[in-house]
């Protein structure tokens, strides 16, 4: 009974985030819109650096939040199973991207850049290890196959 309870709670509060995570991805969109417009209504120099970066930061953004609400959807649906794993890991690597986007190589220090090849290395060993493993999950087994 009491898991039943926690369950609908758990529920009820996914789809509570679910629905600010579409507020979310929609003000991402926008932000994203906007700065589309900026840089080809000529405000902003379509050649400049620093406007590309804007603009692929928006983009990773709306990205971002859009897995993020498929990771709550998944969680709202009962799904806790690899595939929500796999949200989550898509969002670290993402996040990891948009950081590299976003950085500033004159004043970061090597210590720091060893640190996201680290957790890019982490992220992309974990990913591969979970494909793998759903791999084996979804293959029948050589019984299966003799029709035991």
């Amino acid at each position: 009974m009491a898991l039943k309870i926690y369950q609908i709670f758990e529920r009820g509060i996914a789809y509570l985030l679910l629905a600010g995570m579409g507020i979310v991805v929609l003000l991402a969109a926008v932000s994203f819109g906007h700065s589309i417009l900026v840089i080809f209504t000529g405000l902003s120099d379509p050649l400049d650096y620093t406007a590309f970066q804007v603009l692929f930061d928006r983009v990773l953004v709306v990205v971002i939040a859009l897995e993020l609400a498929h990771s709550i959807q998944q969680m709202a649906a009962g799904d806790h199973r690899l595939a929500q794993v796999r949200t989550v890991i898509v969002i670290g690597v993402l996040a990891v991207v948009r950081k590299l986007i976003l950085l500033e190589v004159e004043t970061t220090s090597g210590l720091f850049l060893v640190g996201l090849a680290a957790t890019i290395l982490a992220l992309g060993l974990v990913l591969y290890l979970i494909g793998m493993i759903d791999r084996s999950e979804r293959s029948p087994s050589p019984s299966q196959h003799r029709g035991d």
